[in-house]
This record gives C-alpha cells, structure tokens and sequence, in this order.
C-alpha cells in the first residue's frame, strides 16, 4: 500500500491575531518542521495544503497544494491533498493539522487501513486521520452539496468520516495527556511550549520554516 501524508496549514488562525501557525515556535522548532517531519517517517510523500504565497515553504521541497473551493474550511484542503494523491497513485492519505505539534510516532501505523481517526479518550480528532483516495468523489459530492442549510453539515469533517465507515482509533493508552493538542490561541501555545511530549521525531530540520 502507498501512502502519502499531507499537512494541513490552510486554517486563518484567526485567534492567533492572524500568526501563521505552520511557523509557531515550540521550543525552537516550527509546528511545521515538527509535524512534517514525523510523517516523513511513515509515508512516501509528504505535501502541505495551505493558501498564499507558497515560496514560505521552500524549505520543505514538496507540493504546496492551494484549495480549489473556498470558505469549505479544512475539507477544502483534504480534498486538494485527494486529488493530488490519486494523481500521483497512492492509496492512503494521512492528514494532520499543522497546529497538532505533538503526534506520536506509530500514528501512521496505527490509523491504516483507512479510514479511521484519532481519538483520545473520549476526545475525536477527525482530521488526524487516514482517508482512502477513492473517498475524494464522496467529498467532492458533499462539498458540491454544501449551500444553504446545508452548507453547515456538509462541511463537516465529521460528516466524510460518517459516510465511509471510518473508525475512531484511541491513543488513550499512549500517553496521559493527549498526543493530539492543538494551538488555536495564544494561551494553547504557551501551555504548547512547556508541554513534554513522550515521543518527538527523532530527527527534525530546527532551521526549516523560520522567518
């Protein structure tokens, strides 16, 4: 089985005061570097969904894939990350959010065969997850349905997970605090910068992303 990972680092990070979270600084590396890096471990390929200036990623070497539809939210960016796997003839595609610094190692392994997500305990972390590639028709349908009353609904990420059959794969036994903690204010990345993470990829580009 082929599988490629694909980050995504789309979001507006409008509680951030508009701070690029691929660029965050978790004790002197990138939540970028952080997440890419772990993936590479696992997967052939490795892509970033994200919007604007694609140069910001240079350093990384891979496909910077820009959202086709707008105002879809992440479901936007996992489609284009879809796309781009079925072109390139993988058969799974991971995705995690670029704010989700701290994924352990094994993740990869432990999510195939797709699709499933992540959970912890009772928590679900839906776009930490692992999507067949012959799941983007079901998207692209959901996302072509997503207007008026049920533009809500159908841009759920929830909403693909339930229409395939994925499975929740809790990580509750891996660690007492959750693997899956994302920065989506101030606040999360000071309590980011002092978290220990039981595992962190044991090598990562701390010079990649900075500005």
């Amino acid at each position: 089985m082929k599988v490629a990972g694909l980050v995504l680092a789309g979001g507006q990070a409008s509680r951030m005061q508009g701070r690029d979270k691929a660029f965050l600084d978790i004790n002197g590396t990138s939540c970028l570097a952080l997440v890419f890096s772990r993936l590479r471990q696992a997967c052939s390929a490795v892509a970033i969904s994200a919007n604007g200036d694609a140069a910001r990623f240079a350093a990384w070497e891979c496909p910077v894939l820009p959202d086709r539809l707008h105002d879809m939210g992440p479901l936007a960016g996992l489609l284009s990350g879809l796309e781009w796997a079925e072109a390139e003839g993988y058969d799974a595609l991971i995705s995690v959010p670029v704010d989700t610094p701290f994924i352990p190692r094994g993740l990869v392994a432990a999510l195939l065969p797709a699709p499933s997500y992540a959970c912890w305990s009772d928590r679900p972390h839906p776009l930490v997850a692992a999507w067949p590639v012959s799941c983007r028709p079901v998207l692209a349908d959901q996302l072509g349905r997503a207007s008026g009353a049920a533009r809500k609904e159908q841009t759920r990420v929830r909403t693909l997970a339930r229409a395939i059959g994925a499975r929740a794969i809790d990580f509750a036994a891996l660690s007492d605090h959750d693997p899956f903690m994302n920065i989506n204010t101030p606040e999360d990345l000071l309590l980011a910068q002092n978290h220990t993470p039981c595992e962190l990829p044991a090598q990562v580009d701390k010079d990649a992303g900075h500005v």
